[in-house]
């Protein structure tokens, strides 16, 4: 009786040890899932040096905490990108993340591809304060903001400025143009030369949308109206296109980027993304003495549209994945990743902050031809996002196109993309 007892009370304590074995291996074995990171998914075009970069800032988020773990994946072009999102969203594979041109913000929302970051950005414990949300530039911060709502927050964004060969300068006694009446000056000066004085990329239209921007109009209004055949936007496409009939500007073909006439010496001046500036220091001739500055002004005032591109936040993310992924962009945010990513890319930084960081202000000193891209910055804008933007892009571009290789008229031509957008501003109503 007592033996049975004791094998009783043996065999129960087993028990009671297997189960919290059993117990503390589940337990254990809970706890090491819980402790995994939530995976942040992060589609990027990012290659060679940028990609680099932009590598190291996510090793940099992912050591600084163990909640989350941005998985980035280049790839390779924004063509690709593009491809590779517009894929994914059919086979309900989008990634966490991506980087996006902020003017196809308007698509994906008609699409239903698209989480605003506003419930992470504006609320709870991890929101922007007031100083913080003030500290990035005014202009990057709306260009990703959509009826109301933020969906891109900006990463890469460039300005348009004006770059210079100062030795010709020098050589025929030219100066900085301040205004687009100084570049036909320089050019009657510099066209027996034949040399050209100002150079763009293939189409004008990043210039068009600066210069009617200034003249008081941009090209696609806020509430959608259309100013493509106004006579401000006229008057500025027949200044561009005179320019060019006189042999004083040239648009670059097949070779599509302006810095190839500057780098071949074929042209004084010439109006590109700051973006370009590594291109510039990497191939242009190491006896070429170069710098940049501020655009020229139209109608007696400034402005650049914003280049470049945001990231967006695609919805089938969980709860945890859309607070890592505004965790990431926060930490984007801060003045050192900005600054680091602006001085390894030639990016602007999108923060006061990153700009007056010491880093910063070295890197300026060091590198001044990135100041006129700063100085760009207080009279920057973004382009109107509206779903049927990209629509409306290949029609203004196909406009561009053929007021100069088929040297159509541009008032016929522009009163002819008038009517083609019109329904598509319409239809995005």
């Amino acid at each position: 009786m007592k033996k049975s007892w004791i094998l009783k009370a043996a065999g129960v304590a087993a028990m009671a040890l297997l189960l919290v074995g059993c117990g503390k291996s589940a337990t254990t074995t809970n706890t090491k899932k819980a402790a995994e990171p939530v995976k942040i998914t992060y589609w990027h075009r990012m290659t060679g040096s940028y990609k680099t970069a932009l590598d190291h800032l996510i090793k940099q988020f992912n050591d600084s905490q163990k909640q989350y773990k941005v998985v980035g994946v280049s790839q390779g072009s924004y063509d690709a990108l593009q491809q590779k999102i517009m894929a994914a969203a059919k086979s309900k594979t989008l990634p966490t993340l991506s980087q996006t041109p902020y003017t196809n913000i308007g698509d994906y929302v008609k699409n239903d591809f698209l989480i605003p970051f506003d419930d992470q950005m504006l609320n709870g414990d991890n929101k922007l304060s007031a100083a913080q949300l003030a500290d990035i530039y005014p202009s990057f911060l709306e260009s990703g903001k959509y009826q109301g709502k933020y969906y891109g927050l900006p990463f890469s964004v460039s300005t348009s400025i004006l770059f210079y060969n100062k030795d010709l300068m020098t050589k025929y006694n030219v100066q900085l143009p301040k205004t687009w009446d100084d570049v036909a000056t320089a050019g009657k000066i510099l066209k027996p030369q034949k040399l050209t004085a100002m150079a763009l990329d293939n189409s004008y239209d990043v210039t068009l949308e600066s210069m009617a921007q200034q003249a008081g109009h941009q090209l696609i209004t806020k509430d959608l109206k259309a100013n493509l055949n106004a006579p401000t936007t006229l008057a500025a496409v027949n200044k561009l296109l005179t320019l060019r009939k006189d042999g004083y500007l040239q648009t670059a073909g097949q070779d599509w980027y302006f810095d190839v006439a500057l780098i071949n010496k074929k042209a004084v001046f010439g109006v590109g993304s700051s973006a370009s500036i590594p291109d510039m220091a990497q191939h242009a001739p190491k006896d070429m003495n170069w710098g940049t500055a501020t655009i020229p002004s139209y109608n007696g005032n400034t402005g650049t549209p914003l280049n470049g591109n945001d990231n967006v936040m695609f919805k089938g993310a969980t709860k945890a994945q859309q607070a890592g992924a505004w965790a990431f962009n926060k930490f984007l945010l801060k003045a050192e990743s900005t600054a680091y990513w602006a001085e390894k890319t030639g990016y602007v930084p999108v923060t006061k902050s990153g700009t007056d960081s010491q880093s910063y202000q070295d890197y300026l000193k060091q590198n001044p031809a990135y100041q006129a891209a700063v100085d760009a910055v207080p009279a920057s804008f973004g382009s109107t996002i509206f779903a049927g933007y990209n629509d409306y892009r290949n029609q203004l571009m196909s406009t561009v196109d053929l007021t100069l290789t088929k040297n159509k008229d541009g008032k016929t031509a522009f009163d002819e993309l008038q009517a083609k957008t019109e329904p598509i501003l319409k239809a995005a109503k």
